[in-house]
């Protein structure tokens, strides 16, 4: 084999972790970044900063629709309708993502927000016809558990912990159709038209709903900060199922915000509340994300 050909092979067979890692590590910096907007001394409106999220994942978009065209014909009802489907709940993820970040600390919402594995597995056993694995539902079952033991041992109150749900509920549900559009559609025409068209709903909300505008966060560096981390951390993901990831070890690994985030979190946002309720949660989420993963391999 010559050289550039095997290059060319081991740069491919590797894309796609080097993507999910760089994944990892900026949903870790675009959480806590998102935290201290919307929940510092001068709180930042979620929804408006929600449609600072979209507006990170549609500026590439921007670009690159230009550059690759879109091909709609390979659009089909069906398509149209997960396609549409895929967007609304973008839109959606967006906003309560925001809206718990808010009220949980980063390190509380990693570990709930973890419990999108859980409904991954339940999703693929009921609504995909996949075989139910043993090994596989305890997974879930840990994973569930982590989330509700910062419930019961009073770490997160109950608010921060449904709006916390809900956003890991809606992940698991709009990304169930990512692997299987980005297959049917080719990467551009699935990614970059979404993008454009949720930042368009998202910040149509913003608007609507008469959300403040917070022009000092305009003018900061976390704004550029929560764009690139955002931004990187959405094309991660997609860019890793593109290069060959599987959908259960791509979310495996980026289920390890989980150790990331409130690491980060204690160092950067000095959340030091509960180290032992979120030490224990922890162990149980990695556990369970653990257990789900080897089951699925």
């Amino acid at each position: 084999m010559r050289f550039p050909v095997l290059v060319q092979v081991v740069y491919t067979a590797h894309m796609w972790i080097t993507m999910i890692l760089a994944h990892l590590f900026t949903t870790t910096g675009y959480s806590f970044v998102l935290r201290g907007a919307a929940a510092g001394k001068k709180k930042t409106d979620p929804i408006f900063l929600a449609g600072v999220l979209a507006t990170a994942l549609a500026v590439p978009a921007a670009v690159g629709i230009f550059i690759v065209p879109p091909d709609w014909s390979l659009f089909d009802l069906r398509l149209a309708v997960f396609y549409a489907i895929r967007i609304a709940l973008t839109a959606v993820f967006h906003i309560v993502n925001a809206k718990a970040m808010e009220y949980t600390e980063a390190g509380a919402f990693s570990f709930i927000y973890n419990i999108r594995l859980g409904f991954a597995a339940l999703f693929g056993i009921f609504f995909l016809g996949e075989a139910a694995v043993p090994l596989q539902l305890v997974g879930g079952a840990l994973v569930f558990v982590a989330g509700f033991v910062l419930t019961g041992m009073g770490a997160v109150v109950p608010k921060a912990f449904t709006l916390s749900l809900l956003t890991a509920l809606v992940f698991a549900t709009f990304t169930a159709f990512e692997k299987f559009l980005i297959t049917e559609l080719g990467y551009t025409t699935y990614m970059f038209p979404s993008a454009l068209i949720i930042c368009a709903v998202t910040w149509l909300i913003v608007f609507a709903g008469k959300h403040p505008i917070d022009k000092e966060f305009l003018k900061s560096r976390r704004l550029t900060s929560l764009m690139i981390y955002r931004g990187i951390s959405g094309y991660g993901f997609t860019l890793a199922l593109f290069f060959g990831g599987l959908y259960s070890a791509s979310s495996y690994i980026s289920a390890l915000s989980c150790v990331t985030i409130p690491i980060a979190a204690f160092f950067i946002l000095k959340e030091k509340d509960n180290p032992a309720k979120k030490t224990i949660a922890g162990i149980i989420a990695l556990a369970g994300a653990t257990l789900i993963f080897i089951a699925t391999h």
